[in-house]
């Protein structure tokens, strides 16, 4: 099976590629001569997209507690262009992939941003290099996204597998590499690296996020704060939905390794729910 599901993500098919709007704003951030009127003028393209960002960037994940922004140019102004291009990949990803057979795919994209969230914000508390903080977001919200690409592959397959799994006492991650000879983190990656024009770190973070570092293992890798921020969306009633959360606990001490206070850890946690409920009808389009 696995060297099946990898001929059919090298062939392609009908996976879906990353939309054009995307590739335009990475190329026009990347630019260190970019024009933030030029970056509005894209999304602006897309009245959709565009009157669905600036509602996101009111939200209390973006714009908590600032005046509310009414029109693209002050949120882009307001919220820099490397965060607008988040909230771009943020609303325009959840539609890609067809709705899945076997689970719900409001609350996958739901846990999605929550992990993209915690993952970012774990990046700036713990201070990882700045070449990672720059594509902490993303990780987060493409992490899981080898889920969509199973169920887009095989879909009755995949759909039979997670209701045989329910009651498994193991993760999701090895209950794959049983039944399928490779992971959701495996295949999300090898997915990207082949189709989506990103960031080979970002790409390596998502493949290598299921693994533990080890005792000497670097906690303040992005791949570590990405399992982190993961398994505590997992624990505080965000999870993606698809297997009981008590499978994959916190590691031990990991949160005193990444010297992280826990009354700020508590508050992040609050607000990162408080915002995913604010959030959740962006995500699907209402």
């Amino acid at each position: 099976m696995k060297e099946k599901l990898i001929d059919l993500v090298e062939k392609k098919g009908d996976l879906p590629p990353l939309p054009d709007i995307l590739i335009n704003l990475e190329n026009r951030v990347n630019d260190p001569d970019y024009d933030i009127f030029e970056i509005s003028g894209i999304i602006e393209t897309e009245p959709v997209l565009s009157g669905r960002l600036i509602q996101l960037s009111n939200s209390v994940l973006f714009g908590g507690g600032r005046e509310k922004t009414t029109d693209l140019n002050g949120a882009v102004m307001r919220l820099g262009i490397k965060m607008i291009l988040d909230l771009a990949y943020t609303l325009k990803l959840p539609g890609l992939f067809k709705k899945p057979k076997g689970f719900d795919q409001i609350q996958f994209w739901t846990h999605s941003l929550g992990v993209a969230y915690l993952t970012r914000s774990l990046a700036y508390i713990v201070k990882i290099p700045q070449e990672e903080i720059e594509f902490a977001y993303i990780c987060g919200l493409m992490h899981d996204i080898g889920v969509m690409v199973f169920d887009h592959l095989i879909p009755d397959e995949y759909s039979q597998f997670l209701k045989k799994i329910k009651s498994s006492q193991i993760t999701l991650a090895e209950n794959e590499m049983e039944t399928f000879g490779i992971t959701h983190a495996e295949l999300g990656a090898r997915f990207i690296e082949r189709w989506w024009p990103v960031s080979p770190n970002l790409v390596q973070a998502i493949r290598i996020h299921h693994d533990s570092p080890g005792t000497d293992g670097d906690v303040k890798h992005i791949a570590h704060l990405l399992t982190t921020a993961n398994l505590l969306a997992n624990q505080n009633e965000f999870s993606n939905g698809i297997v009981p959360e008590s499978t994959a606990p916190l590691e031990y001490g990991v949160l005193d390794k990444l010297d992280i206070d826990f009354e700020e850890l508590e508050i992040l946690i609050e607000n990162t729910k408080e915002g995913l409920d604010a959030a959740q009808s962006l995500l699907s389009g209402a």
